[in-house]
């Protein structure tokens, strides 16, 4: 790869990552801890995900557990997953939680292929404004005589090219996701 697409392919690859962190949170027929790990709990004087505070499993296709590792909270584990909004209904035997997974619905399938779609394109988006925000950097650079006018359309170029990659990278995430949502 080329040196110069170095800074603006880390930043691409961090949306990518945080795109695809936010599709995993997005709940197919199937138990996935992903679903669940990153759900905030207010412990111990702050916020940790819940992945922090316990082991988290599927031992069953429709079934989440989750390992509470200190007994004493238990309670704000199961609010903050009550919290969450997520239609789970945790119940507690003793340090081990209980997560059944109901069936998805057609209207519930429908609102997370629509909240996909959201995301799929909260992440075009950012990896355009990268682009955006590159292209203008070099741009003034070139203006200002750091380099001519024909290495600036040659970064442009592959700039383009990694983008138009990353965009379909995108696509190709979402379509999996939205396959996943559809099987019953």
């Amino acid at each position: 790869m080329d040196p110069i697409l170095t800074e603006p392919n880390q930043k691409i690859e961090a949306v990518l990552h945080h795109f695809k962190m936010e599709i995993a949170g997005i709940r197919a027929g199937r138990a996935n801890p992903a679903l669940i790990e990153s759900i905030p709990v207010n412990v111990y004087g702050s916020n940790m995900k819940l992945n922090e505070v316990g082991n988290i499993s599927a031992p069953q296709p429709s079934l989440l557990t989750v390992q509470v590792w200190d007994v004493s909270i238990l309670d704000k584990v199961i609010k903050a997953i009550q919290e969450a909004n997520l239609g789970l209904n945790p119940s507690n035997e003793g340090t081990l939680i209980r997560l059944p997974i109901p069936p998805l619905t057609a209207e519930r399938r429908e609102e997370f292929i629509k909240m996909l779609h959201q995301k799929k394109e909260q992440a075009s988006v950012a990896i355009r404004q990268i682009r955006h925000d590159f292209r203008n950097d070099w741009k003034s650079k070139s203006d200002a005589g750091q380099f001519g006018e024909d290495e600036f359309f040659r970064r442009e170029k592959i700039l383009q090219e990694l983008v138009d990659k990353k965009i379909a990278e995108v696509e190709q995430l979402s379509k999996a996701k939205q396959e996943e949502l559809i099987q019953i």
